[in-house]
């Protein structure tokens, strides 16, 4: 019995870890917008139908599969721990880290902001992707440096940096299409330096 007949007739939590396994490692060789079921199915050595089966549509395996690599960034979440450092200081090495992490998978940051449409429709799923991006993490440091305390301040501004430092990336993941070179008027400077003008506008009235 090959591995695909027995996957049919007991699709069982190995079967669900090999479909997840196979979609992270296509996000990361080949990109999201590469993703097919039909190709997760052959990578994984499994049954079509059993996508399905286990995760109940493509959306729902993809965005359980960025959780899972965006799970693996705990290098970067750290940093917002670091003490060492001043909060402007540590949630500027946070995105210059979770950035470049973000840039080893082709769409990724693209797809990220497109996971509203997952989580707004559903409880569960605003409550796990908050666990696994370590929501309440990035507002207390925004907190620290602000001193805001409305919430719904804190997190327009937290939709507002994720915006203005993943639209360069998205952007960049378009450029360069059949290997031509971008014109020279949309290249960005590096992502250091991206950052470093972003906060200098966004918390030049916080610093200290």
């Amino acid at each position: 019995m090959t591995k695909e007949d027995s996957s049919v007739n007991t699709p069982g939590t190995d079967t669900k870890l090999d479909l997840l396994k196979a979609t992270v490692e296509l996000i990361r060789e080949e990109g999201i917008a590469c993703v097919t079921l039909r190709r997760i199915a052959d990578k994984a050595a499994a049954n079509l139908a059993l996508v399905n089966y286990h995760f109940g549509s493509k959306e729902k395996l993809i965005a359980q599969a960025i959780g899972s690599i965006v799970g693996t960034f705990e290098d970067a979440f750290a940093l917002l721990d670091d003490r060492t450092m001043g909060p402007i200081e540590r949630l500027k090495q946070f995105f210059c880290r979770y950035i470049k992490r973000l840039q080893e998978y082709p769409g990724l940051a693209k797809e990220l902001l497109d996971q509203s449409r997952l989580i707004l429709c559903s409880q569960n799923e605003y409550v796990r992707y908050s666990k696994v991006m370590k929501t309440e993490k990035l507002m207390d440091t925004l907190v620290e440096i602000t001193g805001e305390t409305d919430e719904t301040v804190i997190r327009c501004m937290m939709a507002q940096l994720y915006g203005a430092l993943f639209y360069p990336v998205i952007m960049n993941s378009y450029l360069g299409i059949n290997g031509e070179e971008p014109a020279p008027e949309i290249h960005l400077p590096d992502l250091e330096a991206q950052v470093d003008m972003l906060f200098s506008h966004y918390f030049h009235k916080y610093e200290r």
